[in-house]
């Protein structure tokens, strides 16, 4: 009986250790140790071809973006929040795998000017970067807090 209820203790101890190793009693007075799982880790994945989150912009169900070094997918629309503050809009597809390259081809891609409209998925350049358009623009420049133009990263 006394030997029983050592070992509940103990396992009950080891339920609650945080980390560290707890000896638990076997047969013939030997013991062995118990260790807890090492915890789990993301996948890495290739982040190659993806962007870095941005503020002022919506985002699809679906979007992939990179933030904070990790790979994540909108689970639906989102407006402003980025994936670690809001859980419930993203989900963590893993760790990019460095260097991570998402560089764009700009060729032909007219650049940005202030007296144009831009219809809703139209393309510029803008200081080195290729953007689209989230809607009917004319006046607001790439980059701005308006979240009328998305960059689809750096030119090649």
């Amino acid at each position: 009986m006394y030997l029983k209820f050592i070992t509940v203790a103990l396992v009950f101890a080891c339920a609650l250790a945080p980390t560290g190793a707890v000896t638990v009693p076997r047969d013939n007075n030997k013991s062995h140790v118990a260790r807890a799982p090492p915890p789990a880790t993301a996948a890495q994945v290739s982040c190659n071809s993806f962007q870095f989150w941005q503020d002022n912009l919506a985002y699809n169900g679906g979007s992939s973006v990179i933030f904070n070094n990790q790979l994540w997918t909108a689970k639906q629309w989102s407006y402003n929040n980025n994936p670690e503050s809001s859980a419930a809009e993203w989900t963590q597809v893993g760790v990019c795998i460095q260097p991570i390259s998402n560089k764009v081809d700009c060729t032909g891609i007219p650049a940005w000017s202030q007296g144009t409209g831009y219809s809703g998925g139209a393309k510029v350049t803008f200081n080195g970067h290729l953007w689209i358009s989230t809607q009917w623009t004319q006046s607001n420049k790439p980059g701005d807090t308006s979240g009328t133009w998305r960059d689809l990263g750096a030119c090649q």
